[in-house]
């Protein structure tokens, strides 16, 4: 149940009540993540998976197709392709134009061309139609495999492309009859994972090592939290560091973008902590007042703020720096003023929500997502991601 301030007469900065959301406290316990551990590190692992990345790509460099299609999405979903992207797009661009395939490799070429932003016409798939309706051959229906693999090609289909979307529905049926059914039978030559031992290997050992890296970096950003103290001092606001550490993780999940997913996790964290105060905490001419310090991003503007503002802004405005500063001294480039846009516009976004608020305004849907596609903080991370790219960890995890 939220709860509506009082403004008192005396003072603009002082709130009767103020209202609480009653966020719960976060179930990550900071001992619990300082006691992570892992035997795995890049220091005495790294030359076994060197070694064995070496005998993945002449695996990939010996084979032809279909084969080597086959090793691709192998690759990918055992979640260790990031390795092997100049090998991946050379064997793509040979197979681009590869039309002697059966109806299993087909789709899965398809596919991966169409996950790495080439052009392929789904016309490849009219070699397995007939009749005048164009309905797939009756003898595929059995193929359980090739099935599947044009069911997930068909998530690829583009505006216009509607056999591929009929075909969605349509084989979601088919699975729903064969998982009710004994029997079915499998083309042999569709294999779902390829058996290639040095790369399952590969994928075992990186995804430790990888865990290594998140468990560091999850230490590291919790004792930055702590140390922040805005856990403490602004208990309006959500704590929840791992939750945002796990967002950024999909977003940038290579270990070699470790300073982007550490940047975008404070970004959201800090995100959150100020769009709590304009949601829930903060009084309308309060954030007036801060609305304005951020537009001028000068300490001085802090003076008309009230403490736990000060406190909000401080840290938002020392973040912001501090990534300014690590790209000026590696790129020469003086990037504060996107970052000073980027906060700007997201708090002119939140004052515009809190001014409905207050005002007892309901806004129109296109008001709502004029202003939304800015307050989401969707523009504000990407900012920040192109900019912590731009700064990549000096590790060698790539």
């Amino acid at each position: 149940m939220l709860h509506y301030p009082k403004m008192s007469k005396t003072n603009k900065f002082q709130v009767k009540e103020r209202r609480s959301a009653n966020y719960h406290p976060s179930v990550w316990d900071p001992k619990l993540i300082e006691s992570l551990s892992t035997p795995y590190n890049y220091e005495v692992y790294g030359t076994k998976l060197d070694n064995l990345k070496q005998e993945a790509r002449k695996l990939l460099k010996s084979t032809r197709d279909p084969s080597s299609l086959k090793i691709i999405d192998s690759l990918q979903r055992l979640g260790v392709a990031y390795h092997f992207e100049e090998e991946i797009e050379e064997i793509l661009n040979l197979v681009h134009f590869n039309e002697g395939l059966d109806f299993y490799t087909t789709a899965l070429q398809f596919r991966l061309l169409r996950e790495h932003g080439y052009r392929i016409s789904s016309d490849v798939f009219d070699k397995f139609k007939c009749g005048e309706e164009g309905r797939f051959m009756e003898k595929l229906s059995k193929d359980v495999i090739g099935l599947l693999s044009l069911y997930e090609a068909s998530h690829y289909g583009m505006h216009g492309e509607d056999d591929l979307e009929e075909n969605q529905a349509i084989l979601c049926q088919t699975f729903e009859v064969f998982n009710r059914k004994d029997g079915y039978q499998t083309n042999k030559t569709s294999s779902r994972i390829s058996r290639i031992p040095p790369t399952l290997e590969d994928a075992e050992l990186d995804y430790n090592l990888v865990q290594s890296v998140h468990q560091n970096e999850v230490k590291e950003l919790t004792k930055w939290w702590m140390d922040l103290g805005l856990k403490e001092k602004l208990i309006f606001s959500r704590d929840r560091l791992m939750e945002n550490y796990l967002w950024a993780m999909g977003i940038v999940s290579e270990p070699r973008f470790s300073n982007c997913r550490k940047g975008l996790t404070k970004f959201v964290c800090l995100l959150s902590v100020i769009d709590d105060m304009y949601d829930i905490y903060g009084s309308l001419d309060e954030l007036k007042h801060f609305t304005d310090a951020v537009d001028r991003w000068d300490m001085k503007a802090t003076d008309e703020l009230p403490e736990y503002m000060k406190i909000c802004y401080l840290a938002m405005f020392n973040f912001g720096n501090e990534i300014a500063y690590d790209v000026l001294r590696d790129h020469g480039l003086n990037v504060i003023s996107y970052i000073k846009e980027a906060w700007g516009n997201l708090c002119r976004s939140y004052l515009v929500e809190a001014r409905w608020f207050y005002g007892g305004y309901t806004a129109t849907l296109d008001e709502y997502l004029q202003n939304a596609w800015v307050s989401v903080g969707g523009p504000g991370a990407i900012a920040h991601a192109c900019l912590l790219l731009g700064s990549p960890d000096n590790q060698n995890f790539s």
